[in-house]
């Protein structure tokens, strides 16, 4: 229900014109509100962390609220519940002093001396909100603050959500919390290990008649390539850990491989690991247009962009700086440039990325200890 009326002008419209003024005036409890409705993961379930490692569950209730747990730890944990997403969502919204989300968000303004905290799920070099072509006029300023992680990003932020700079903190994210201090690499094995993170695709194929631009591994045409690029990286003492976007499927792809390992959020959880724990143990990244890139500039590690269908992603989704404004290591064109990444263990970037990281980042300490002090949670 939460999801139909997100997505109806109509249904917000009438929403909000009867619960705006009722969550105005509405007395609120001293309560901390965690919601995703794309699963407990990212900045919400970091900060999440933060909270029970820092024992902030002590002296505040807080409500976990999700359409999927995965396999989190709900076992007694003082203050804590956790409730699956529907109606009660809702009643947690209109009755908490503090609501945090980086998925979904409640479509009701809120009320007197009520936080409510946009967290979002990365830094927008792609169009993101009203300024994205896809988003048909929705409404998205229904909260009291957003996050944004430097100057460099803010004006952005603010205009791809309808609000004033005002409203938007700057602050390290949460899920950025394992990169913190985190100069040693903590392996897990002794082999090099690259973790590939490309952005949504809308194909759920590797081949594609339209061209590289819609396949679901960019610069991989079949299996047969894919299974090369599993020889190169044995023969190089490497393993590979792809995880696709979470939108994309990837039934297509049968084949086993000795050192490509597909990566989702089942697999990290059967291990126990958050993917930002996952990839401060990784040696290098390889991504596209995704926001993971600037994220992973804390650990000052190798990155290579698979940038070869920059033209037609740049006039379909749009980007909101150039390729330069971003660029932080080696690009990556074609499929033989990919395959070098594997014999090439040189680090021809580290002080670009340096720079990147200073002009994205006004704070590089903890972002979830910064954000509940901003907004007055106590412990």
């Amino acid at each position: 229900m939460i999801d139909l009326i997100k997505h109806s002008k109509t249904l917000q419209h009438i929403i909000r014109m009867v619960l705006d003024p009722v969550n105005y005036l509405l007395k609120k409890k001293n309560r901390i509100v965690l919601y995703s409705n794309w699963g407990f993961r990212d900045n919400v379930a970091y900060l999440y962390k933060y909270l029970i490692d820092n024992n902030y569950n002590e002296n505040n209730e807080i409500i976990c609220i999700s359409n999927d747990f995965y396999d989190i730890d709900k076992n007694e944990i003082k203050n804590v519940s956790f409730k699956k997403s529907g109606f009660s969502t809702l009643h947690y919204y209109l009755s908490s002093k503090y609501f945090f989300y980086c998925f979904g968000g409640i479509p009701v303004k809120p009320g007197k001396n009520q936080v409510v905290f946009n967290l979002w799920h990365g830094m927008p070099w792609k169009k993101i909100g009203l300024l994205d072509g896809d988003n048909n006029g929705r409404k998205l300023d229904y909260f009291t603050h957003i996050l944004s992680y430097s100057s460099f990003f803010t004006p952005i932020i603010a205009q791809s959500f309808g609000v004033s700079e005002d409203k938007v903190v700057t602050s390290n994210a949460p899920r950025n919390e394992p990169f913190i201090g985190n100069d040693e690499i903590q392996k897990v094995e002794h082999k090099r290990t690259i973790a590939w993170l490309p952005t949504y695709r809308k194909s759920s194929k590797l081949s594609s008649k339209n061209g590289n631009s819609d396949n679901i591994l960019p610069l991989i045409a079949d299996e047969n390539q894919l299974a090369k690029l599993d020889k190169i990286a044995k023969a190089n003492d490497t393993n590979i850990f792809i995880k696709l976007h979470p939108l994309q499927d990837v039934t297509e792809i049968k084949a086993e491989y000795s050192n490509i390992i597909f990566v989702d959020e089942q697999w990290l959880s059967k291990r126990k690991q958050g993917l930002y724990e996952f990839l401060a143990t990784m040696d290098a990244l390889i991504t596209d247009f995704s926001s993971i890139s600037v994220d992973y500039l804390l650990l000052n590690r190798p990155i290579y962009y698979i940038l070869d269908d920059k033209e037609s992603y740049q006039n379909s989704r749009g980007l909101n700086y150039t390729i330069d404004d971003f660029l932080a290591g080696a690009e990556v064109n074609t499929f033989e440039e990919l395959c070098d990444i594997f014999e090439d263990e040189s680090d021809r970037f580290s002080e670009l990325r340096l720079r990147k990281l200073k002009e994205f980042y006004d704070y590089t300490d903890s972002g979830s200890k910064r954000i509940l002090e901003i907004v007055g949670v106590e412990k």
